[in-house]
């Protein structure tokens, strides 16, 4: 759910702008939105704003709808989220200080800091595998609204069956300093609530808050041959902010339960028995379950990640830019999963 690329047909016979915006509002896709989100900046950012409102269905069933826009983190501003609030962005009256750090430079610090020192098998999930691009000729057949990047290639994985460790942010400071330091492994951290940040890019973010049911949004949709075409993993030159809802979601009634799933690539170089060169792919997955205390949990630009694990709703703050997307696929796309030892199709258990 990051960059947005207008799907829709293009409208014909409206004459003014206002006439094109109200009736692409007029679709059931904008029907359970709450506007937090100005008219002004609705107005002046509507193409954006409006491709990234979209319902996603299985057999006729809604799995995944959007139930929110708010924002922005308008560039060269200090912010805090609060859940609390109707547009959920805070704006500090203060400016950013030259010589404080944003919050991306103190994302890219901690990756860095933990380059060369991986999870532990506890911890993280190692998979060797091939990433191509559906600009590079992998791509994937999916439903046009599957990918809101336009386009899925394939991350071809040497195994069909994925168990991803779930950690959680518990009560005891021992999950929680594994929790954070694995998270900063990928270049995450978890932003309280109330905590200002600065953060340090270039276009401003927009918070879609979507709204999905599970197991089905990931068994029916994105493993469906002519749905999603496989679970998803991405990256992009942007930083990632979700903040989940409190409580039950609005379309599904389900309570909030936020997982999200984060990525990281290591390259390997060995000798053959032959004294060759082989050069792999490995990849590094963990889960992490958002707790739900307002906090929101924040990536580096282009760390690797999915968001489809999650039950209810978030809102996901995200820019306009490009991004490279792939499918998890073994021969076919791998339906195998587990999120800390438990199946897809009880997650919602």
């Amino acid at each position: 759910m990051s960059h947005v690329r207008t799907n829709q047909e293009p409208v014909i016979f409206c004459e003014t702008r206002a006439e094109y915006r109200a009736q692409q509002m007029s679709e059931t896709r904008w029907d359970n939105i709450t506007q937090g989100v100005s008219d002004h900046d609705l107005d002046n950012n509507f193409d954006f704003l409006n491709a990234a409102v979209l319902n996603r269905s299985a057999d006729d069933k809604l799995l995944l709808t959007t139930t929110g826009l708010f924002g922005p983190i308008r560039a060269g501003t200090v912010v805090n989220l609060d859940i609390n609030t109707d547009n959920l962005v805070v704006q500090s009256d203060q400016a950013p200080g030259a010589s404080e750090p944003t919050l991306i430079s103190y994302l890219n610090q901690l990756h860095d800091q933990r380059s060369g020192i991986p999870p532990s098998s506890t911890h993280a999930l190692a998979v060797d595998g091939y990433w191509t691009a559906a600009i590079d000729g992998a791509g994937v057949v999916t439903d046009k609204s599957a990918n809101v990047f336009g386009s899925t290639g394939q991350l071809i994985c040497d195994t069909d069956e994925l168990n991803f460790p779930l950690l959680s942010y518990g009560s005891s400071e021992t999950s929680q300093f594994e929790y954070l330091e694995t998270l900063s492994y990928y270049g995450g951290t978890l932003i309280k609530p109330g905590e200002e940040f600065a953060l340090g890019f270039n276009q401003d973010l927009w918070g879609i808050q979507y709204d999905q049911k599970l197991p089905e949004y990931i068994i029916d949709y994105q493993f469906g041959a002519t749905k999603g075409g496989g679970l998803f993993v991405e990256h992009h030159p942007f930083p990632h902010i979700w903040l989940p809802a409190q409580g039950t979601d609005p379309v599904f009634g389900e309570k909030t339960l936020s997982r999200i799933l984060l990525g990281r690539r290591v390259d390997n170089s060995h000798e053959d028995p032959y004294f060759r060169t082989v050069n792999t792919q490995k990849f590094h997955f963990t889960m992490f379950e958002i707790p739900l205390d307002g906090s929101a949990l924040a990536i580096r630009p282009r760390c690797i990640h999915n968001d489809s694990f999650t039950q209810g709703a978030q809102t996901v703050f995200l820019a306009n830019t490009p991004a490279n997307t792939v499918a998890l696929r073994h021969s076919m796309p791998i339906t195998n999963m587990y999120a800390g030892g438990v199946p897809v199709k009880k997650l919602s258990e």
